[in-house]
């Protein structure tokens, strides 16, 4: 039992002196682009190509996000001394790196996670499930029989939908 509270007396130790933000935010990262999709697919109340979108949103959100704050974080460590110069207090670099850290894990899941995942997931999604472009709304192809051979081919015509216009009420 000594050993056990040892141990655990070492790692709050350790912790409580390299506390940093990105610590708490990579952990989450990291359980939400694991679990969350695992948990999405089991659920067999939803259709299965619905369940499929969420858990890829969500996994590529836990990647997007785990690779923000690392890269966020790092240039953030390196401002920190620069910073410390300039403001005269070198001895308080520790509390500078702390402080900036929790400032870019605010600031990426605020703006930088949402902004890449927006810009990155349709077009992975199309990419990973092989998505054919389908042809614009409100056009339809016909199909006309050619006297000639016999065969069907496209033509397009435009239809215009049934609630057209901009009107109010019925």
């Amino acid at each position: 039992m000594t050993t056990l509270s040892k141990s655990c007396e070492n790692i709050c130790t350790y912790l409580g002196k390299n506390n940093n933000a990105l610590y708490g935010a990579l952990t989450i990262a990291l359980s939400k682009g694991i679990l969350r999709p695992t948990y999405t697919m089991m659920d067999k109340k939803q259709d299965r190509q619905s369940r499929v979108y969420t858990a890829f949103r969500e996994g590529t959100t836990g990647a997007v996000a785990f690779g923000s704050y690392l890269l966020t974080n790092h240039f953030v460590e390196k401002m920190a001394k620069p910073i410390c110069e300039r403001a005269k207090i070198p001895d308080k670099l520790g509390q500078v790196k702390s402080t900036l850290s929790l400032i870019s894990v605010s600031l990426t899941a605020l703006f930088l996670i949402p902004m890449i995942c927006n810009l990155v997931t349709k077009p992975l999604m199309d990419l990973c499930t092989k998505k054919k472009k389908e042809a614009p709304i409100g056009i339809e192809p016909l199909k006309i029989q050619s006297t000639a051979n016999k065969s069907y081919q496209p033509v397009y015509s435009v239809k215009r939908p049934f609630n057209y216009g901009m009107r109010v009420g019925l």
